[in-house]
């Protein structure tokens, strides 16, 4: 048996010398991690791997992998290991005085994120009530802090550069002051919030953009709150906002009608990497369209209306829609003439064919709009090439071009102005719903596009086969389809989710639950959860929630008293997870009794309980 016992390392040594060809993966060192045993053992025969093969491997109790998993696989390529075995300590939750957690999780993983919640009168260091920390390699990426407001009101003029999932940054700095820009670039297959692979922020304070101004041929200037006003009308405005300018019967506005709110953060959004499939690049502008003042982030199923610029005409469709990452096809931009009685036309580059200027009559009407140039309303005919502009009346958005121009007899194509949409109470109540954002002294007006949030009112909600998204309704052309909630039946919620020993419920609870809701368990830290993690309201009824088994705690009073060591020196932790496996070797001049087998010692932890073998003492 002596012979045995160094002979066959010696084999597998020798054979391993003859296959070093290609070997390129050492024995990787992996902190807080470790693979199988054997490897360690007979190190020289499996190591240095080829190129091609896999090895897997396990973090220790408090730590994950990048995935959030405990094990995981690497392969041997020809630059080393890919990717780099990396284990990561769970960070802790941290403490908070003056708010509240969005869940009762104990540990995250690594990139896992957590919200908090402020009190009122207190705000988190970026002067919000909610922020968002995520567990990083060497801790949060920053405090849980609630501190007065009214003493934090005049904060420092700073950014924070955001944890950016799937993309990474041009520079190493984290905090930037006023007006400086950050630079970042986002990971293939992902694209930044304007739509890009790379994009530039900067630090901004609240502000408005350019303001226009309503002006009067041989008038001076005057405070533009006299000679116009703005939609919507509210005492302070949220950052994005947007807000229409209109200007008064007489005068003519003078620069872009909507102004939008930036404000003190990044701008014009902080950096986000998102998938590439859900979101569009900026929309295209065609030759000689009208330039789009509000270019926001476009997602799947996003509509958006071109216009041309005058004496230009839409040639085509005017919407183009965001469909799966890419824009539909745009329209063109023409100016269009006719070329005989019959009606048909042809473009401006050809005009040296038409016959002579003919002049056009009175300039067609607009329904909600009037006409805002300074000529004679009396006046019957005009010549060619001459232009009449337009406005809509109040709350009415203009569609197409704001003015119309006489070529060879003809007006182009005069504007179309929207109607806006009124909130029709008694109608919202028939169908059981209620606004959802209610402003007070507010005409309920809302202009075509606009989107109008709705909720069901208490004890009822929408049927089964109606999505959530249908209580988002849009106002067009001054109508809006509402939706209908039905009455909930009150024998298919259920109460308060069950409670689990060693578990939490995470996220924000209460005392009622829809059927067809559901709440997730997190277990405590070493714990493992039995089960499934989801339960779900069906009927009145929960179902099976799981269960948090306990850790086995490794007693060195026990392996004292059966004159155990630990076989592995890198395993010396205080706690193993439930259904893991804990490898003993006796003591010194103690040995294993003559009955016993190698699975003796090596022992599996069962519902926080280890069966510790016993080693006897060599008789003297």
């Amino acid at each position: 048996m002596g012979c045995r016992s160094w002979i066959f390392p010696f084999i597998l040594a020798a054979t391993g010398e003859l296959l070093t060809e290609d070997k390129l993966c050492d024995l990787p060192n992996i902190e807080n991690g470790r693979i199988a045993p054997y490897y360690y053992s007979f190190r020289d025969y499996y190591f240095p791997m080829k190129k091609g093969k896999k090895l897997s491997y396990s973090c220790l109790a408090g730590f994950t992998t990048e995935s959030g998993s405990q094990d995981a696989r690497i392969n041997c390529t020809t630059r080393g290991w890919a990717p780099a075995p990396k284990c990561y300590k769970k960070c802790a939750r941290p403490p908070l005085d003056h708010g509240g957690f969005s869940d009762k999780k104990l540990s995250y993983k690594i990139r896992e994120s957590l919200q908090y919640r402020c009190d009122s009168g207190y705000q988190t260091p970026e002067g919000s009530r909610n922020e968002t920390i995520q567990c990083l390699q060497d801790g949060w990426s920053a405090l849980a802090q609630c501190t007065d407001a009214d003493a934090t009101s005049m904060a420092l003029d700073t950014c924070s550069a955001p944890d950016l999932l799937h993309g990474h940054y041009h520079t190493a700095q984290r905090v930037f002051k006023l007006n400086e820009k950050l630079q970042y670039e986002c990971d293939d297959g992902y694209l930044t919030a304007g739509g890009h692979t790379r994009e530039e922020v900067q630090c901004r304070r609240p502000d408005w953009s350019l303001i226009p101004k309503c002006t009067k041929l041989g008038c001076s200037l005057r405070s533009p709150i006299e000679r116009g006003g703005v939609h919507p009308r509210k005492g302070s405005y949220d950052e994005g906002d947007v807000v229409q300018f209109f200007c008064l019967e007489g005068y003519s506005l003078k620069g872009s009608d909507l102004i939008q709110c930036y404000y003190f953060g990044w701008y014009p959004e902080p950096p986000v990497c998102e998938e590439r499939r859900n979101k569009c690049p900026p929309p295209p502008q065609p030759p000689n369209s009208k330039e789009l003042s509000n270019v926001r982030t476009y997602h799947h199923g996003d509509i958006l209306h071109l216009m041309c610029k005058p004496p230009f005409q839409i040639r085509g469709s005017d919407v183009i829609r965001c469909e799966n990452g890419k824009w539909t096809s745009p329209p063109k931009c023409t100016v269009l003439s006719p070329v005989s009685d019959v009606g048909s036309v042809a473009s401006t580059d050809v005009r040296h064919n038409l016959e002579p200027d003919r002049n056009c009559s009175s300039p067609p009407e607009v329904k909600n709009g009037l006409i805002t140039s300074t000529v004679d309303r009396f006046l019957t005919s005009y010549k060619t090439d001459s232009s009449v502009r337009y406005r809509c009346n109040s709350f009415h958005l203009m569609k197409g071009p704001n003015a119309v121009h006489c070529v060879q007899g003809h007006w182009t194509e005069p504007p179309i102005c929207l109607e806006p949409c009124l909130i029709d109470e008694e109608n919202a109540g028939n169908h059981n719903i209620e606004m959802k954002w209610r402003l007070e002294e507010e005409l309920l007006h809302f202009l075509h596009g606009d989107v109008i949030e709705f909720v069901c009112k208490p004890g009822y909600a929408l049927p089964p086969s109606i999505r959530e998204s249908q209580l988002l309704v849009q106002c067009t052309n001054g109508e809006l389809r509402y939706p209908r909630c039905i009455s909930k039946d009150p024998n298919d919620n259920c109460g308060s989710p069950p409670s689990i020993e060693n578990g939490v419920l995470v996220g924000l609870l209460t005392t009622d639950y829809a059927h067809g809701s559901s709440v997730e368990y997190s277990c405590h830290e070493y714990h493992f959860l039995q089960g499934s993690r989801t339960v779900s309201c069906s009927k009145g009824q929960w179902t099976t929630p799981p269960i948090c088994i306990e850790p086995c705690t490794l007693s060195q009073e026990e392996m004292i008293k059966n004159n155990l060591d630990l076989r592995w020196s890198f395993d010396q932790r205080p706690y193993f997870v439930h259904g893991e496996f804990v490898e003993f070797m006796c003591k010194p001049y103690y040995f294993k009794p003559r009955s016993s087998s190698p699975s003796d010692f090596r022992i599996q932890c069962q519902n926080g309980q280890l069966l510790y073998p016993h080693c006897n003492e060599i008789p003297g």
